[in-house]
């Protein structure tokens, strides 16, 4: 065999070991996902209440507005921090309410700017609200707070006998 052919053999070998090496490289990885985490918003306020009560969970209601420019903000520095995510996701049922759409909402819940966070129990007591933007590391500790309150009311709240429910 010529040294060309050898050559020609070798070249061909190393473009066929690249181009594999490319392909796989452009394939998404198996160890880390390309999908990004979100919070699982709720938009039925009606079910996440439900949610809430067989879950023992409270529930965080976020009221926007698209025209709003700190919601946005809120929705891309503290609602997209992988902390705050897991930790709503875990602790809360979170609801997302547009104020447009749910203005009587807004006003039994006293809610007069946004973007305004309210914190309700299972049985719908008032835990807590954050008003605002509020950054990711701020924001998670009103919610830590607004968890202890929320054992608290559970623990706190006199069991109604069945036949009262």
């Amino acid at each position: 065999m010529s040294t060309a052919k050898i050559r020609f053999g070798m070249l061909l070998g190393l473009i066929a070991v690249c181009g594999s090496v490319v392909a796989f490289a452009a394939r998404p990885s198996v160890f880390s996902s390309n999908a990004k985490t979100k919070i699982h918003w709720r938009a039925d306020l009606e079910q996440a209440h439900e949610e809430a009560l067989k879950s023992n969970k409270p529930m965080l209601i976020v009221f926007d507005a698209e025209w709003c420019s700190f919601c946005k903000k809120m929705d891309q520095a503290t609602f997209s921090d992988p902390a705050i995510i897991t930790y709503v996701n875990n602790t809360f049922v979170p609801v997302q309410l547009s104020l447009e759409d749910n203005y009587r909402t807004a006003e039994i819940l006293e809610v007069d700017r946004i973007p305004a966070s309210v914190a309700l129990s299972p049985n719908a007591d008032l835990l807590g609200r954050i008003v605002g933007f509020v950054n990711a590391e701020t924001y998670r500790e009103s919610l830590s707070k607004i968890r202890v309150l929320n054992q608290r009311v559970i623990v706190e709240k006199p069991k109604l006998p069945a036949r009262a429910r």
